[in-house]
C-alpha cells in the first residue's frame, strides 16, 4: 500500500485534528468538552420539546446555563489551543481564558442550581414549601457571589489570571470553599424536595420516585469531590499545565451532569406521579388558551338529546395564576351508577336519568381572591 510519507498515513488519509501524547492531553480536553456540550445541549432541546417552549422560569434558568456553558466551552477550546493540558514547556500564552472559564463554571453551574429551586416553586402552591424552595435559591445566590469573589481575587490582585509561575497559597483552599458551598446547596436541593411531597396524600411509590427524580442531582459531589482532587494533583506538579487536564475532564463532567439532572424532573415518569389534574376529572383537560370553561358531556347512549353541562369558573384568569400541577385543596370526589329500568327505558320511554353523582368540593385560598362558582 502506498503512503506518503507522513506518519504513516496512506494515500487520501488527512492528519488527525489533535494527537494525544503523553506530553500533550490537549486532545482529550477537545473531546470531553466537545461531548459534554452535545450531552448537554441534547438535554435541552428534549426540555423545550417536552415543555412545548419555554413556558416557567425554570425552563428560562435551564437554558441559560446552557449559554453560560457555551460560553466557558469556547474558553477552553482557546486555552487548550493556546497550549493549556502540554506540557510545562508549552505555558499557556494567554491564562486569562482559564480565569474566564473558572468564572463561567460558577455561574453555569448555579443556573443549573436556579432551575431546579423554581421547578421546586412552581410546583406547589404552599406559602411553606415556596418559602423553603426561595430560601434556598437565596442561599445559593449568596453562595454564587461569594463563589465568583473568592476565585476572581486570587493570587496577584493586579494579574489574577496569572495563576502559573505566581504565588497562590490560598488556591487550594480557595476552590475548597466553593466546593463545600456547592455541596451545601444541593443537599438543600434535595432536602427541599422531600420537604414537598412529605405531607402529601400520595403513595409511598409515587413520593419515592419523585425524590428519586430530584436525588438524581447528589452523584454530582462524586466529580466536585474529584475535581478537587485534580487540583491538589496540578498544584503540586512540576507540570501543572499538563497535570491541569483532569480538571478541565471533572469540570466538563460536572456542568454537562448538572444541566441534564436539571431536566430529568421535566420526564413524564416524574411528572405523572406528582400530577392529579388539581381536582379536576382525569378527562378534562386545561390549555394554555382555557378561559375556565369546562364542558362535562354525557355519552350515554340511552339519552335521546345530549345534555351539556357547563361549570364556570370565574374572574380568575391563566395569565395571572399559573393552575398548579400538585392538589392541596382536600377535595373529595364520590360518584355512584345506579342502573336503569331497562323495561320502563322500552315501555314508557322514561327520561328519568339514572346516574347519581354527588359531589363535594372544599377549596381554600391563601391570596384572598374568590371564585365564583
Amino acid at each position: 500500500m502506498a503512503s506518503n510519507g507522513t506518519m504513516g498515513l496512506s494515500n487520501g488519509q488527512s492528519e488527525p485534528l489533535t494527537i494525544i501524547t503523553s506530553t500533550d492531553q490537549s486532545g482529550v480536553i477537545l473531546i470531553v468538552t466537545a461531548l459534554g456540550l452535545a450531552f448537554a445541549m441534547v438535554s435541552i432541546f428534549i426540555r423545550i420539546y417536552i415543555q412545548f417552549g419555554l413556558r416557567t422560569a425554570a425552563d428560562g434558568a435551564a437554558v441559560i446555563s446552557m449559554i453560560f456553558y457555551m460560553f466557558h466551552g469556547t474558553a477552553i477550546f482557546i486555552a487548550a489551543t493556546k497550549g493549556f493540558g502540554k506540557t510545562f514547556e508549552h505555558i499557556p500564552e494567554n491564562q486569562l481564558t482559564i480565569y474566564s472559564s473558572d468564572i463561567l463554571y460558577i455561574m453555569t453551574f448555579w443556573f443549573t442550581k436556579c432551575s431546579v429551586a423554581l421547578l421546586l416553586v412552581r410546583l406547589s402552591p404552599d406559602r411553606r414549601h415556596n418559602f423553603a424552595s426561595f430560601a434556598t435559591l437565596g442561599t445559593s445566590t449568596i453562595f454564587m457571589i461569594a463563589s465568583v469573589l473568592i476565585i476572581s481575587l486570587r493570587c496577584e490582585y493586579t494579574q489574577p489570571w496569572i495563576f502559573i509561575g505566581a504565588q497562590c497559597p490560598s488556591l487550594l483552599v480557595r476552590w475548597q470553599t466553593v466546593a463545600s458551598m456547592d455541596i451545601i446547596t444541593e443537599l438543600a436541593l434535595f432536602s427541599t424536595s422531600i420537604y414537598l411531597v412529605k405531607d402529601l396524600q400520595l403513595s409511598l411509590q409515587k413520593k419515592l420516585l419523585v425524590v428519586f427524580a430530584f436525588g438524581l442531582r447528589l452523584p454530582m459531589i462524586a466529580p466536585i469531590i474529584l475535581r478537587l482532587f485534580s487540583i491538589l494533583a496540578a498544584l503540586n506538579s512540576q507540570d501543572p499545565t499538563l497535570a491541569g487536564t483532569m480538571v478541565i475532564v471533572y469540570t466538563q463532567i460536572e456542568l454537562c451532569y448538572a444541566i441534564i439532572a436539571a431536566t430529568l424532573p421535566c420526564l413524564r415518569p416524574f411528572m405523572n406521579a406528582l400530577s392529579t389534574h388539581y381536582g379536576t376529572p382525569a378527562s378534562l383537560k386545561i390549555t394554555p388558551n382555557d378561559s375556565n370553561t369546562y364542558s362535562l358531556n354525557s355519552n350515554s347512549k340511552r339519552s335521546k338529546v345530549p345534555r351539556t353541562e357547563v361549570l364556570k369558573l370565574g374572574p380568575v384568569r391563566n395569565d395571572q395564576y399559573d393552575i398548579p400541577v400538585l392538589r392541596w385543596d382536600k377535595t373529595t370526589h364520590h360518584a355512584s351508577v345506579v342502573g336503569g329500568d331497562q323495561q320502563s327505558k322500552q315501555s314508557h320511554e322514561s327520561e328519568q336519568m339514572i346516574i347519581s353523582k354527588n359531589t363535594q368540593w372544599a377549596v381554600d385560598f391563601e391570596d384572598g381572591k374568590e371564585i365564583e362558582s
